[in-house]
């Protein structure tokens, strides 16, 4: 009787200990940086320090309990103001955000599944890169023409895409071209840049006073950008070119390569 009161006794507190465990929950909270700048960054979660990272060492990674939901921030080391910050539903048991950051380029920002991921090798990718200063509004529409002959026009069929609205500091979404038309030949592509709100094209003086009318000169894949790779995703600056001709000075709309990922 004494040795069954023991087993029971055991049995008992076997079960309560496997009940805790059973219960326990934990939640993984998973950062990858998508630049690598060398900053040093604080992930905070519910308002609380979780780690510290240098985005060289490419992402936050933490386990913690889980809960329903969870408030996560990012701030530059030290720093009590966030860079970003997000309240996530916690459905599983990994919480997967990419961010980027890169204050030179103005990325700062929490990025959806699949907006960095580099396209084919027969394809071409691009991010717009606002930096053009003193014209208009402030905020471009691009259109992209296949210019593949390099005459420095832009036709209405050889019209591709247009991306709009990027505000001045800012950057366009990813789009994805492709890299060779059906004959093998390589496409070249051109952007004319026209403010948003007026429709003024950012050459349409120079080309006034110069011809073409439908002049285009802002390649994003050759001239200043001809680095620009297939299977890469190409950031290209559109930024301020003053000429002064002698007689006029214009405020064209100048092309480079930013960033490649």
């Amino acid at each position: 009787m004494f040795l069954l009161c023991i087993l029971l006794g055991m049995q008992l507190l076997s079960c309560k200990k496997g009940t805790v465990l059973e219960g326990e929950k934990f939640v993984e909270v998973y950062i990858p940086f998508v630049i690598q700048t060398g900053d040093t960054l604080d992930l905070y979660i519910d308002g609380k320090l979780a780690q510290t990272q240098t985005t060289n060492r490419r992402f936050f990674n933490v386990v913690l309990k889980q809960k329903e939901q969870l408030n996560i921030s990012i701030h530059k080391a030290g720093a009590a103001e966030a860079l970003v910050d997000t309240t996530v539903t916690v459905k599983t048991d990994r919480v997967s955000l990419s961010y980027a950051y890169d204050p030179t380029l103005g990325f700062n920002r929490f990025v959806n599944p699949g907006d960095f991921d580099r396209p084919s090798s027969d394809s071409i990718a691009f991010i717009l890169v606002n930096n053009y200063t003193g014209f208009g509004s402030g905020k471009i529409n691009v259109t992209i023409y296949r210019n593949n002959s390099k005459d420095y026009t832009a036709n209405p069929a050889d019209s591709v895409t247009t991306i709009k609205n990027i505000a001045l500091g800012a950057m366009s979404e990813k789009f994805v071209l492709p890299a060779y038309s059906a004959d093998g030949t390589r496409n070249l592509y051109v952007g004319v840049v026209r403010d948003a709100v007026s429709g003024m094209d950012g050459y349409g003086e120079y080309n006034a006073d110069y011809g073409p009318a439908n002049g285009a000169y802002l390649f994003i894949n050759d001239d200043a950008t001809s680095s620009a790779a297939n299977g890469l995703i190409n950031g290209i600056a559109i930024k301020s070119l003053i000429y002064d001709s002698g007689s006029k000075i214009y405020n064209l709309p100048d092309a480079s390569i930013a960033f490649q990922l």
